[in-house]
């Protein structure tokens, strides 16, 4: 039944009515964002992770598939040689019997000559709270980087620094976080990545970060088509959803924000999407996506810094690939399928 829906693991199909304040909350926020400012450049875990927020947050929890994979392809500043590119790969399963997930996390950032890698598991648990919920997660990570002997011009193989420069380093790094679901349409979220950073003496592969992040989604228009059009029990609706997040490193703060438009068609949900995004260190870029067989959904998005001092280092290309496997009974964001 759907009372027993309801009471198992995530699942909460009743949509709820948000009150005014939170509309005000979010045009403030929003307006933050326009006149917030920050240093430094957008490191890998900041790559459209509003897609996954796992990526950011070990106690995310998919609502819609108990197996979530995710793989994604990044290359910053594009036509610039030597910038970075950043391959990374998600995937999670939740145990609804149990409320807990477990998820594995591969990064790989190549920055020129140096070559970083992060490996990292996570372990999250969900409490619920009289039709809200509370994740919580820890994660644990190897991480490895060293130089590309073939990238680098040496001039003397006697050299003792180049023992060091490719011999590699190797870190042990965590991090934790929190996911609140205040409602089926709003979430709040507090994570801390790569914790131990903050508290070594010598450098970091990966340097610690913080994220605060909120997201909000509502239905904007209903049905569209006359239903003998309909190929189910559900017309085809459209969805807006906005997003804030602020991060926090030990030499920057920055602000992220974010608006997303879908198109649920009858027989799969987020059939078509297009996202706008904004950065506070001057970045703006797009995202545009599509549902293919079996909930495989491919996306593409281009980021562009007005504040770049070269040409060649103003665009950023990235695509995303996501896969949900085993979907729930749980309907995420208070919308019906």
């Amino acid at each position: 039944s759907e009372r027993e829906e309801t009471e198992n693991g995530l699942c909460n199909t009743d949509t709820m009515n948000i009150p005014i304040r939170i509309y005000i909350w979010w045009i403030l926020l929003s307006g933050f964002l326009t006149v917030s400012s920050a240093k430094g450049q957008i490191t890998p875990s900041t790559a459209f992770y509003w897609e996954n927020p796992y990526y950011i947050n070990p106690a995310f929890v998919n609502t819609d598939a108990s197996a979530y994979f995710s793989l994604s392809a990044r290359k910053q500043w594009f036509g610039l040689s030597g910038s970075p590119v950043t391959v990374f790969g998600t995937g999670t399963y939740y145990w609804e019997k149990y409320k807990m997930q477990a998820g594995i996390k591969l990064l790989n950032d190549k920055i020129g000559y140096l070559n970083s890698t992060d490996l990292s598991f996570s372990y999250a648990y969900t409490l619920r709270f009289r039709g809200s919920f509370l994740s919580m997660g820890l994660s644990l990570g190897y991480q490895l980087q060293k130089a590309d002997r073939g990238d680098v011009m040496i001039e003397d193989e006697t050299d003792p620094a180049l023992d060091n420069l490719f011999g590699g380093k190797k870190q042990w790094n965590g991090g934790f976080g929190v996911e609140y679901i205040v409602t089926p349409s709003f979430r709040i979220g507090l994570s801390t990545q790569h914790l131990f950073s903050f508290f070594r003496e010598e450098a970091s592969i990966f340097g610690g970060t913080n994220y605060l992040y909120g997201r909000y989604r509502t239905r904007i228009l209903g049905r569209l088509y006359r239903p003998s059009y309909r190929t189910s029990a559900s017309p085809t609706t459209y969805d807006m959803e906005w997003g804030l997040c602020v991060k926090q490193t030990a030499e920057a703060f920055q602000v992220d924000g974010v608006v997303s438009f879908y198109l649920n068609h009858p027989t799969q949900r987020e059939k078509f999407q297009f996202s706008l995004l904004g950065r506070s260190i001057g970045e703006f870029g797009f995202l545009a996506g599509v549902k293919l067989v079996s909930d495989m959904k491919i996306l593409c998005s281009y980021d562009y810094n007005i504040k770049a001092l070269k040409g060649d280092a103003r665009g950023t290309f990235e695509v995303i690939v996501t896969y949900p496997l085993f979907p729930t009974k749980c309907v995420a964001d208070g919308f019906r399928r």
